[in-house]
């Protein structure tokens, strides 16, 4: 042998030994990853049954347009809101509270399966079925309809369409408790405002009764009192009105929305008004009026202003009660539950070759940087 084949021959095994050490190295990393995926999904992993729904939050009353619905941008409205809320309470652990309760969520997910990951034990605390639920449910939200897209998964089609169509009542429950506890308030608030005129206006009744038996066969006092009267109870209606509006409205907009802002300018202004034609309405007898007939304009009016403030708060609750049944609001799934056919057992193989491919990369960056530094060193 001479001295020139020596040095080559020495120069093919160094190739054939970093060939060698590659193609171990490939199917130690690349195949070793992809088959124990493998054969996890085959053996181990239970398949998964997948209901999707899709749905958005609606009401009673069409949102108002404003300058941004002109351009053709849809701005936030209350619908809205209450759909980015609805999204987020179907991850939350209330949800799972409620499903435990009312669509037996455990008997779904605690049935036996070799895989320890895939079961959720009878009984489990509250954050582990949390943490479990929203590895079942996924929620995706598109802007441009204003709707959510829900996916519920479980191990059985029964069960996925169980829990799935679970979601959308306990959504819009939650959706009607929002609605019905602010429009409590308001009707409350209304209730006890007709009672304490009815009886302001049954005490000036009574008074009007008792004075006319008293002092005379009847009260006549056609004059321009009346007059200021009747322009107060319009201005009491008008106020009532205002006032119903401003409660409603800031249910929906910031405080210091300009449409809120511009209302209660309108209250200011008509409450200013108001009181000028009382000052006028007492001042309307004047100064030489007899004693009697003061008296009796006096009586007269208050029962007048007791009447049109019981009859404008029968109208005040009135208003709240169509805006109440404007309000409610609901939960319209377009695209309902249906019971799923087929499971996700031949999709899954797709992670086999992602898995695959992601760990050829992997191997490919390794080699490389390895063989850079083994250059460098020798």
């Amino acid at each position: 042998m001479t001295t020139i084949e020596v040095p080559v021959n020495q120069g093919l095994d160094k190739t054939r030994r970093r060939r060698t050490i590659l193609a171990r190295s490939a199917i130690l990393f690349i195949l070793g990853p992809t088959i124990l995926y493998a054969l996890y999904l085959i053996l181990l992993a239970p398949a998964q049954y997948q209901t999707s729904t899709s749905f958005a939050v609606r009401g009673a009353e069409a949102a108002p347009m404003d300058a941004l619905g002109v351009l053709g941008i849809s701005a936030p409205t209350s619908n809205t809101l209450d759909a980015r809320i609805v999204e987020e309470y179907i991850r939350s652990h209330a949800m799972v509270e409620g499903l435990r309760e009312r669509y037996a969520f455990d008997d779904a997910y605690a049935r036996f399966s070799l895989d320890p990951l895939s079961i959720l034990p009878p009984g489990a605390n509250r954050e582990r079925a949390t943490r479990f639920w929203r590895d079942k449910v996924r929620v995706r939200h598109d802007p441009a309809s204003q709707s959510a897209h829900v996916e519920v998964s479980a191990y059985t089609p029964e069960d996925s369409l169980r829990l799935s169509q679970g979601v959308l009542t306990l959504s819009e429950e939650l959706v009607n408790r929002m609605s019905d506890r602010a429009m409590t308030d308001l009707i409350e608030a209304a209730e006890r405002e007709i009672e304490r005129k009815r009886e302001a206006y049954e005490a000036a009744r009574d008074r009007l009764a008792e004075y006319q038996g008293q002092r005379f066969s009847g009260v006549d006092v056609a004059t321009p009192a009346q007059q200021a009267m009747a322009l107060v109870g319009s201005l009491d209606s008008q106020l009532a009105q205002k006032r119903t509006e401003l409660a409603t409205m800031s249910q929906t907009y910031q405080p210091d929305a300009p449409q809120l802002t511009g209302l209660r300018r309108e209250i200011a202004a008509l409450e200013a008004e108001r009181a000028r034609a009382v000052q006028r309405a007492m001042s309307t007898p004047g100064e030489q009026a007899s004693g009697r007939q003061i008296e009796a304009q006096a009586v007269l009016m208050d029962y007048e202003f007791a009447q049109q403030g019981y009859t404008t708060a029968l109208q005040a609750a009135e208003s709240v009660r169509r805006q109440s049944i404007n309000d409610r609001k609901y939960v319209v799934a377009y695209v309902p539950p249906r019971e799923p056919e087929q499971s996700n057992w031949w999709r899954r193989l797709g992670n086999v070759f992602a898995v695959l491919i992601g760990s050829a990369l992997l191997w490919g960056v390794g080699a490389l940087i390895y063989s850079i530094i083994r250059d460098h060193m020798e």
